[in-house]
């Protein structure tokens, strides 16, 4: 549902799911922006997504993407986590879900 940070799973299936998320830091200096899809609020490790971002980058701002191919259950529910212990300010993401069998 647009708008929503949680997404339900209504069928058992493998799924098709690819993020965006954007995200700045005020002031300068190096950070890491991180973030990893939950699967009823447990963390699903091998969708941990790191990107440095530099001191020589304008305004501090990042976009993570990915797509990853989970199988999930009918009730489960999806969200994606900005995880950095950095002050990060998350604007918006984009989650695109197809059930692909």
């Amino acid at each position: 549902m647009p708008g929503s940070d949680v997404i339900n799973i209504n069928e058992n299936g493998v799924y098709q799911i690819s993020y965006q998320l954007y995200g700045s830091k005020s002031g300068s200096g190096s950070f890491n922006f991180n973030c990893v899809l939950l699967v009823n609020n447990n963390p699903v490790e091998s969708t941990f997504n790191e990107g440095p971002v530099l001191e020589d980058v304008v305004n501090n701002r990042q976009t993570l993407t990915s797509t990853v191919i989970l199988r999930l259950n009918a009730g489960d529910n999806l969200k994606l986590f900005g995880t950095s212990i950095e002050d990060i300010s998350y604007q918006r993401a984009r989650i695109d879900i197809e059930k692909i069998d």
